[in-house]
């Protein structure tokens, strides 16, 4: 069975117990003990589990690298059947809006639980291949690589830079957004993209609660995520301990927006969606591993040989 955008079922394959195996040696995580105790256990028992890990293979589009994540069945916003790997061009992950919204416990684990609307909001998390970006130049369209900050750019243009700092530039996106471009802020590793609501006269949205936040992984990959502020109400609403989440970045930056006020006057503050991004990018750096395409067709010939 051919692993280009189709399932493998149930049945681990030798490469697929050769990455437990080598991951348990290399690398002895909970995440990776977890994993491979869980395929041990279950084996081809009960492949619908929620739980079961499940990799999916992402191949580049501008260099050699696949991008394979592994995580439960249930953060998989895709119809995985009784499938234990998958190729896909872009994959959509679901996780509770506290995962990636100021996460200080790091808790994905010790206190595990399938994303669930009972427990709070879920949002979607998409991982995809950077693309060429074509342009048009002279009447001939042009095709180039782009990586990095200056991916994060693209559609908008750098003419529409309404206003710099250092390491920050400042577009409008619509009537109703605006995103910031951040690279080179202390203790970054690799560009963000903000997109926020702008103030609407009013200040009292819903939307003032939410962040979309674009970023890149392995330099050719990148994340879009959202955050969500962790505030009393809705911790409460969920009953969820507050000191496991602090966003009182994001709740300072609303502050700013809602008073009609220049964000750019507050670097300090731009500085926690930074420090929150880095979180991120660990957390999924502790559930990816990297492969070539070579390596990749090696396993899905494997695959299409071994039943």
């Amino acid at each position: 069975m051919n692993l280009y955008g189709k399932h493998i079922f149930c049945g681990p394959s030798k490469g697929f117990i050769e990455f437990i195996r080598k991951n348990i040696v290399a690398n002895s995580s909970r995440l990776n003990l977890f994993f491979a105790l869980s395929l041990i256990i279950m084996g081809c028992t009960n492949p619908e589990k929620a739980t079961y890990p499940v990799k999916a293979y992402i191949p580049a589009e501008i260099s050699d690298k696949v991008l394979v994540t592994t995580f439960p069945r249930c953060h998989y916003n895709h119809n995985t059947g009784d499938a234990y790997e998958f190729s896909t061009k872009m994959l959509r992950l679901n996780f509770q809006a506290k995962t990636f919204s100021g996460n200080v416990s790091d808790d994905f684990l010790t206190n595990y639980h399938c994303p669930s609307e009972k427990l709070g909001m879920v949002f979607y998390t998409d991982l995809q291949p950077l693309y060429e970006k074509v342009e048009k130049v002279d009447g001939q369209i042009i095709k180039k690589v782009v990586r990095g900050k200056e991916y994060l750019y693209f559609p908008t243009s750098k003419q529409r830079i309404q206003q710099s700092i250092p390491h920050i530039d400042y577009f409008f996106v619509d009537s109703t957004q605006a995103m910031l471009i951040i690279d080179g802020m202390p203790n970054q590793t690799t560009p963000i993209k903000l997109v926020f609501t702008t103030y609407d006269g009013i200040g009292n949205s819903s939307f003032y609660n939410y962040y979309s936040i674009h970023t890149i992984i392995d330099s050719d990959f990148q994340i879009k995520y959202q955050i969500r502020i962790m505030n009393e109400a809705y911790n409460q609403r969920f009953n969820l301990n507050p000191n496991k989440n602090d966003t009182k970045f994001a709740q300072e930056f609303k502050d700013v927006i809602i008073s009609n006020g220049n964000i750019l006057d507050h670097p300090e503050i731009i500085q926690g969606f930074v420090d929150n991004n880095e979180q991120v990018i660990k957390f999924f750096e502790a559930h990816r591993e990297i492969i070539t395409k070579a390596e990749f067709d090696k396993i899905n010939n494997t695959n299409h040989t071994e039943k």
